[in-house]
């Protein structure tokens, strides 16, 4: 949930502001972070959820930091944004490269199969990587649900989602390409078992999509229907769209790393399609809002005892931002150790501890750990009487360049010696500016003098 914190910057923000300070810049900003994080998740280190935590994260962090400049509490968004956006990590897809070059493995041979497969299976699973992240994200900016409404939240979903498998049982030419040719009977090789486990997969998260989504109309959650149709529905084709790199291979697959070509593009504009959520999310703000900042009767206010939910929302922004750097440094002792030259690039994986990393990532991981354990004590100690104010932080701006710069930076360093390192220093220099100019304007806003505005009467 988003609700107004700071009520006279709230109301010299609500009104101001160009299409550049509104769109165009958090685009930039959010577009660019995305390219270098999602390029991140993908180097080897990060895999999976824990490496989808990276841009997740990196992301709520943007949305919390672009709110507070309002002032707008978006404490608790960073948390559901990370870790709904990171479920979609176990989902597959390499296998769709081959296929948009009309090309299928079987065994040791390549047998032809249509384009257009490829192409309608990377929006399935384009959709499958977003929707968790669109869902969680809904529930994270409505107001709080039921238990009943939380059961069916939870279990229709599951329930269409296991209609999806049963389909995929019941009609598997369906799913699986060339299944005419008898290619699926007996034991299977490691691309069919593959083919068959990922596709399943994918569209299962499909059905569990559709089911959140319907489950959110009936509900009248307008939050869940309208950001998990935008984040799983566009990030289907957004993700498709980056993939149209991967056929560089065909051409000039020496020239560069289309893979990376391909991550880049996918994360920058899933990035965009979070800056649009933004915009929508803080419009429904101003509409149970007055524009002096006090909420309109009916409005979407939080009922949780003030004091709780400052708690909580102050312990789910420490929990991000730490499981951020956690998981960052976790996967950077991979590669930076082989740049320090501590160990082989064969010696060490995503799961491989030789004893050299492990000396590497244990001070960053007893700091941050550290920091989590001090953070939360301190939020949790205080009696009921007493009132964490966790809103305002203190140098806040410096500290997210910082956190960007860090990012861009272990980045680059864990895809050394690579020429595409020189699109990592594009994109974190297009970050700053971005930055740099959004602190500029709320710094100008900010200074200017407060209007006094007496609060409206009625909706």
């Amino acid at each position: 949930m988003m609700t107004v914190a700071d009520k006279a910057k709230y109301q010299r923000h609500r009104e101001m502001g160009t299409a550049v300070h509104r769109l165009w810049l958090p685009m930039l900003l959010f577009g660019s972070m995305g390219a270098i994080t999602w390029a991140i998740r993908g180097t080897g280190g990060w895999g999976g959820i824990d490496g989808t935590i990276v841009p997740g994260m990196t992301w709520g962090l943007l949305w919390y930091y672009l709110c507070y400049r309002k002032g707008i509490d978006a404490r608790g968004i960073p948390l559901w944004l990370g870790l709904g956006i990171a479920i979609g990590g176990e989902l597959g897809y390499g296998q769709y490269v081959s296929w948009i070059q009309g090309k299928f493995e079987v065994g040791d041979a390549i047998i032809p199969v249509s384009p257009w497969t490829g192409y309608i299976w990377f929006v399935i699973c384009g959709v499958g990587w977003g929707a968790p992240g669109g869902i969680l994200l809904g529930w994270g900016l409505g107001t709080k649900a039921s238990r009943r409404r939380w059961l069916a939240r939870l279990l229709i979903p599951l329930g269409v989602g296991f209609i999806g498998w049963l389909l995929v049982r019941a009609g598997p030419s369906l799913f699986f390409p060339n299944y005419n040719l008898g290619l699926y009977a007996g034991d299977l090789d490691r691309h069919l078992t593959r083919t068959v486990e990922t596709n399943t997969q994918n569209f299962v998260v499909v059905a569990w999509w559709v089911g959140a989504l319907l489950v959110a109309a009936c509900q009248r959650d307008r939050a869940t229907l309208t950001i998990g149709a935008l984040i799983g529905g566009g990030f289907g084709i957004g993700f498709t769209l980056g993939a149209l790199w991967c056929l560089g291979y065909s051409y000039a697959p020496s020239y560069i790393d289309w893979w990376k070509m391909w991550e880049l593009n996918a994360g920058f504009n899933l990035g965009l399609l979070y800056v649009v959520a933004l915009h929508w999310a803080l419009g429904r703000v101003d509409k149970a809002h007055h524009p002096n900042g006090d909420p309109i009767a009916g409005g979407t206010e939080a009922v949780l005892p003030p004091n709780l939910l400052e708690r909580r929302r102050s312990i789910s922004l420490v929990l991000a931002v730490c499981l951020l750097l956690f998981i960052m440094f976790f996967g950077a002792s991979s590669n930076v150790g082989v740049l320090l030259g501590l160990y082989r690039e064969s010696d060490v994986d995503q799961y491989a501890w030789p004893l050299a990393r492990v000396a590497l990532f244990t001070p960053a991981a007893v700091l941050i750990l550290g920091v989590i354990a001090y953070k939360i004590g301190r939020i949790v100690s205080l009696t009921r009487t007493q009132t964490w104010r966790g809103f305002e932080i203190p140098s806040l701006p410096e500290r997210m360049a910082d956190l960007m710069t860090v990012i861009g930076v272990i980045g680059a360093a864990t895809i050394w010696p690579s020429k595409i390192g020189v699109l990592y220093a594009l994109f974190l220099c297009i970050t700053l500016f971005a930055l740099h100019r959004l602190n500029r304007y709320f710094d100008d806003v900010d200074s200017r003098p407060g209007r006094t505005q007496r609060p409206t009467s009625g909706n």
